[in-house]
């Protein structure tokens, strides 16, 4: 128990691990994994092309220094008392990750509507709109602007 509380009482006004932390720690382990590979690759390589074991030997140094970089940064985050600049990295990390995520979403959307629907969009305010296929010549009003058109489908 005392060294439970011991560790509380070091982490007291420290960041400690976030979203940001853990993200740090896999692409450092994805990364660490790599150069694993190029190791591989360079040690069977030897005999046949020196230049192309070079490469590799090369890849791994640098995806290892990342890698292991990564992990230092992850360490440095957890361990950092100053709290406001980490929770401003990690709000910053968590708002790209959710557009990326809203985006691969939209791509997943527009290929599973694909054969039942066009995306288009308004030539005066450029929203995208979804209209259905194949119904001929349409009127089509932006729901951002108001803006109206006509379209073949």
């Amino acid at each position: 128990m005392k060294f439970r509380e011991r560790l509380l009482r070091f982490m007291q006004g420290r960041n400690g691990v976030d979203e940001f932390s853990r993200f740090c720690n896999g692409a450092g382990l994805v990364l660490v994994l790599i150069a694993l590979v190029f190791t591989i690759i360079s040690s069977g390589s030897i005999g046949r092309n020196e230049t192309v074991a070079l490469v590799f030997r090369i890849l791994y140094w640098v995806t290892y220094a990342c890698g292991l970089g990564l992990f230092i940064y992850s360490l440095f985050r957890a361990f950092s008392r100053n709290v406001y600049k980490r929770q401003k990295e990690n709000t910053q990390f968590v708002y790209r990750k959710n557009q990326l995520r809203r985006k691969w979403e939209s791509w997943k959307e527009r290929w599973n509507n694909r054969k039942t629907h066009r995306y288009i969009r308004c030539p005066k305010c450029r929203q995208q709109l979804r209209v259905p296929k194949n119904k001929g010549k349409i009127r089509v009003t932006c729901s951002k602007c108001g803006e109206k058109f006509i379209i073949k489908t």
